[in-house]
């Protein structure tokens, strides 16, 4: 009997070969290999050779001593490997109720090298009183499995009369038939964003009453989204045993986030100076009672900028809260903020790096944005004016910002010349506002702030402590009689 390459056991069924993974005629087993193993040029890399692999199906048709009967097997997705030359089973059959030694005899006819998707083996009852029935189990000890790709590795068992139909994989001909899964390809860890619905606690709302220098209720410090990573269960490696998980697969992770850091730069005496202290924006993967406030710095920044941070993730699965926090000087803008985690890889591992949308800042109440206004020493007067819709008051504040992008930081209602509150009562409405008087404002709030390079037009966004604002921009002739909104 050639056992080189494969064997084939002719057993009493499922019940009494616990080892089998696979039973084609119950549909059941099939092992799962993580996706992000690393897969070498052909003949591929190894699958290792172990019992989760195994198939077992009914020989679906009497098989006696006298006749020969050929079992072929047919793998898709994967070739025989090297470590087949190796494997042995133990052989039995049922008869009369018996479980007897050495029943079933087989010896491999066709394939089963390294590199082929096929063995075929010929089968008789050993003697007259041990006939294979059909409900009798054949058992093939698969062996290590070389694939080009981690995913579906299907079998087809096929029993025939005679050799050269097994030989031909006659489909007409065939006395039985089984199909099945070997094993299945999955991601055996994922990296995601938790949904603001479900992140515990969603980013605070920059406080428009503060003129954007600090979070709703005077806090500097919010996250700015939650970072998943999460392991599969029952997903292997290449031993097809062993889960695969963040710290398997991966040493370490940076993770770069982009948006808007300007707001947690350095002070010098009192001053945003552009330099920036890594340990204003941080992670916090301490949990207390499900809430990831910010409340701890696990991990600092390695890198950062106006415009991006760099941190390093721990490899194990987690959450981390992404935090940054505020000088309580610098206006904080609203906007999203996006990254890219990159995934240092084990040895084995193939790991691509993950873009992940992550939360965004938002103002309290409401704001709009005039995207035209007119210069404030031209020749014709231009003015603001904007009306609080909601049915409740609220404060105001205003930013200028001219046509190089660069804005003049929230300044309040009440700093603007001739107004006495900040205040906006409910549906009502501002007197008009001067643009030179907005001007005036906005370099009280930043002496640097002026003109654009080669533009004297500006923006104007209008934020209220209230549901909903509208707002317009108002120029006059030089003689007062007509006016023109935008």
């Amino acid at each position: 009997m050639d056992k080189k390459l494969l064997s084939l056991a002719v057993a009493a069924g499922l019940a009494s070969s616990s080892a089998v993974a696979v039973d084609l005629d119950a549909g059941t087993g099939a092992n799962v290999y993580a996706t992000e193993l690393t897969i070498g040029v052909a003949p591929g890399t190894a699958l290792t050779e172990q019992a989760l692999n195994d198939v077992t199906v009914n020989a679906g048709f009497a098989i006696s001593a006298s006749t020969e009967r050929y079992m072929r097997f047919d793998i898709t997705g994967a070739t025989i490997g090297a470590a087949g030359v190796a494997v042995a089973v133990s052989e039995s059959i049922i008869a009369n109720g018996t479980v007897v030694a050495g029943g079933a005899t087989e010896s491999i006819s066709a394939g089963g090298a390294v590199g082929d998707a096929y063995v075929i083996f010929e089968v008789k009852a050993s003697s007259a009183t041990n006939s294979v029935i059909a409900t009798n189990d054949a058992v093939l000890n698969t062996p290590e499995l070389d694939v080009l790709t981690i995913g579906a590795i299907g079998v087809t068992y096929s029993l025939y009369g005679t050799a050269l139909e097994a030989v031909n994989n006659v489909s007409t001909t065939r006395l039985a038939t089984k199909a099945g899964t070997i094993a299945s390809g999955a991601a055996a860890t994922t990296t995601a964003v938790a949904a603001t619905a479900t992140a515990t606690p969603a980013p605070l709302l920059i406080d428009v009453a503060a003129n954007g220098l600090s979070f709703v209720g005077a806090v500097a410090t919010t996250n700015i989204g939650h970072v998943v990573l999460a392991d599969v269960a029952g997903v292997n490696g290449i031993d097809g045993t062993t889960d695969v998980t963040h710290a398997t697969k991966a040493s370490a992770n940076a993770l770069v986030v982009t948006g808007d850091f300007s707001a947690t730069q350095d002070l010098t005496l009192g001053v945003p100076d552009g330099t920036y202290t890594l340990a204003k924006v941080f992670l916090d993967h301490t949990a207390t009672g499900g809430v990831f406030d910010c409340d701890s710095s696990d991990v600092v920044t390695t890198v950062l900028t106006a415009t991006s941070a760099t941190l390093a993730v721990p490899a194990a699965a987690d959450t981390v809260a992404v935090c940054i926090t505020t000088n309580g000087v610098s206006t904080i803008l609203p906007g999203s903020y996006t990254a890219v985690m990159t995934p240092t890889a084990a040895a084995t591992f193939t790991t691509p790096a993950v873009s992940l949308a992550l939360d965004s800042l938002a103002k309290n109440g409401s704001s709009t944005t005039l995207n035209l206004a007119l210069s404030p020493t031209g020749a014709y007067p231009s003015y603001i004016r904007a009306t609080n819709t909601a049915a409740v008051a609220g404060d105001v504040t205003i930013t200028l910002i001219n046509d190089d992008g660069v804005s003049s930081g929230a300044f309040t209602l009440a700093s603007v010349a001739g107004q006495t509150t900040s205040a906006l009562g409910a549906n009502a409405s501002t007197s008009l506002l001067k643009m030179s008087d907005l001007m005036a404002a906005a370099v009280v709030k930043s002496p640097t702030f002026a003109a654009g390079t080669n533009s004297n037009k500006f923006r104007v966004t209008i934020d209220g402590e209230f549901g909903t604002i509208a707002a317009q921009s108002i120029s006059t002739s030089i003689d007062g009689n007509s006016f023109s909104t935008f």
